[in-house]
């Protein structure tokens, strides 16, 4: 009776031990099992997307899109690019032209400051031929000429005219007539001047300090000019002189 009573509870505690050996191996090929599926796209979370063969092309377009935009906004930003280059290179050559413009003003004004540093001005106001110069230039007479005006800051621009008479023979007379222009240009200088202008059918003149003023002169047909008298007119009045002997 003894032999029996201590063999009977360990039946139950072997048969207890298969049963939890079984479930673990039953649980890794559940898992292992799974885990193949999942890796073959059999198996899917519930909350996966399955995308349709429509929306699959739909989102293929949508990037090939994109590329598209993309490679036009490159494209756009290269042209940008090559217009911003010649933009710059343009403004330097500008730069470069406006500091040559203003090296050329300072060149002029120290010339002018040194020039009538050689020539004092005369009185408030008078009006003075500065430089006067007349060549022969085929059939007429090329002239130049450098005007000023003594300083009268805030008066109003000198208005008068110029006038040209040569003195020279003609048909074996010596004569005297009147020069008229076939050409006549003003510069402006870079000291401020009031609408400096002559044309070619006028000498007239108006400038606020100084103005030079050139042309060619027609010659009367058999004239022979030795010398030619210019003068600077304000209204009838001489108000300025000069004569500039002729070289044979």
């Amino acid at each position: 009776m003894s032999n029996d009573s201590s063999a009977t509870p360990r039946l139950p505690r072997a048969g207890s031990g298969l049963r939890v050996a079984a479930g673990i191996v039953a649980g890794l090929l559940l898992g292992v099992a799974a885990g193949y599926f999942y890796a073959r796209g059999i198996y899917q979370p519930k909350d996966a997307v399955v995308l349709s063969t429509a929306q699959v092309e739909a989102r293929d377009e949508a990037v090939r899109q994109q590329a598209a935009e993309l490679r036009y906004l490159r494209g756009q930003l290269d042209t940008a690019d090559g217009e911003l280059v010649i933009e710059r290179s343009a403004r330097q050559e500008l730069e470069t032209q406006l500091h040559a413009a203003q090296a050329e003003v300072g060149r002029v004004r120290d010339q002018l400051a040194f020039f009538e540093q050689l020539l004092p001005p005369g009185p408030e106001g008078s009006v003075d031929i500065r430089g006067a110069e007349i060549t022969r230039d085929g059939a007429g007479l090329r002239y130049k000429v450098l005007l000023m005006r003594s300083g009268r800051n805030g008066a109003a621009a000198f208005a008068g005219t110029l006038r040209f008479q040569a003195t020279g023979t003609l048909k074996g007379e010596t004569v005297t007539v009147d020069l008229a222009p076939l050409q006549v240009k003003a510069e402006s200088g870079p000291v401020p001047a009031t609408g400096e202008t002559t044309t070619a059918a006028s000498l007239a003149l108006q400038f606020d300090q100084y103005q030079r003023s050139q042309g060619v002169l027609a010659v009367p047909e058999g004239f022979v000019p030795e010398s030619v008298t210019i003068s600077v007119l304000e209204g009838e009045t001489v108000r300025a002189s000069r004569s500039v002997k002729l070289e044979l």
